[in-house]
């Protein structure tokens, strides 16, 4: 049996050399803890996750050429690592086989105007657009709303800004808050001569994201300029500045049009100038003098709602309008 001694019971020298045991044994175990440590800290980094999915998936064509999804993933992979020959070749393999057409159109018109061939793009995007549009969930697919997307920016890119116009509208209609579509919808407007149906659109996209994107603001300047609205031209401008980070210059301006028919929009603007700045107070201040203009208005009370909880709570603001009805300013 393993036996066990009282410490108490051990000489001197059976006593020492236990100790030099117990230090030796301390001491190689820091040293071989120090090596694992640095082993596993050091050792050399494994491959990206992105790199080694890739070498699975051209094993995987290898292996199986007649793997379809095999390919459309690695199609789809070389468009993200920006190797569009190389996933343009993998399409047209699909393609080839007659397949999972409508992926493989829309993949391929990706990777060709990335490329740079928009004309080529132009076919692709119009095969999924023929695929697409008799389909029973045509007013729903994003795919095909994504493609009539992809043809509107290249008519808008190649100068055919009527040809946009169809595009994107038909985009629109599959998803009304695509703020990139109603966007690039109002650009494609103002360049066809037609400002003033750019507005509407423009303050769509600009109510889904209103900050850190300047172009909206920017084509709704020119659109408000084209029309004659140098005040509310003003505003945008002012808007545009608040997106670029130009937080000064953008409350000096929306300060100098609080008045009149841009009240309420400036009001708001300057809410969101001192939200963006952390000044909280102020923000509720003028979110509080645009609700004494538009009581309804949404984006003055989600401002309100965001810098002052305790406030909102206490006075509840007026309920938000029906459905359908139209607000005023941003709301």
């Amino acid at each position: 049996m393993f036996r066990v001694t009282s410490l108490t019971a051990m000489s001197d020298r059976q006593m020492d050399r236990l100790i030099k045991r117990i230090a030796l044994i301390l001491v190689f175990g820091a040293i071989a803890f120090a090596g694992f440590y640095v082993f596993d800290r050091f050792r050399i980094p494994a491959a990206p996750m992105v790199d080694r999915g890739l070498a699975t998936l051209e094993q995987a064509v290898r292996d199986d050429p007649s793997d379809i999804a095999a390919r459309g993933q690695l199609a789809d992979l070389y468009v993200a690592k920006a190797r569009y020959p190389e996933a343009i070749a993998q399409y047209d393999a699909i393609l080839e086989t007659g397949k999972q057409d409508e992926l493989a159109h829309f993949g391929r018109a990706q990777a060709l105007k990335a490329s740079g061939d928009l004309d080529g793009a132009v076919v692709d995007f119009e095969a999924v657009v023929a695929i697409a549009k008799d389909g029973e969930m045509a007013n729903v697919d994003p795919m095909l709303n994504a493609a009539y997307y992809g043809l509107g920016a290249i008519a808008l890119e190649q100068g055919r800004p009527d040809d946009a116009v169809t595009h994107l509208l038909a985009a629109v209609a599959i998803k009304r808050a695509d703020a990139d579509a109603l966007n690039l919808l109002g650009a494609a407007y103002v360049q066809a001569g037609e400002p003033a149906k750019a507005i509407e659109p423009l303050k769509l996209a600009i109510s889904f994201v209103p900050l850190g994107w300047t172009e909206p603001y920017t084509t709704l300047a020119q659109a408000y300029a084209a029309t004659g609205d140098a005040a509310r031209a003003e505003w945008a401008n002012a808007m545009a500045d608040l997106s670029n980070g130009n937080t000064e210059q953008a409350k000096t301006r929306l300060l100098a049009i609080t008045g009149g028919e841009t009240a309420l929009d400036a009001a708001i603007g300057l809410g969101l100038v001192y939200e963006t700045a952390g000044d909280g107070p102020a923000a509720a201040e003028w979110y509080t003098k645009a609700l004494a203009i538009d009581p309804g208005n949404a984006s003055a009370r989600l401002g309100l709602g965001r810098v002052s909880e305790p406030a909102a709570s206490a006075a509840p603001l007026p309920s938000l309008p029906e459905p359908g009805q139209v607000e005023g300013g941003q709301g």
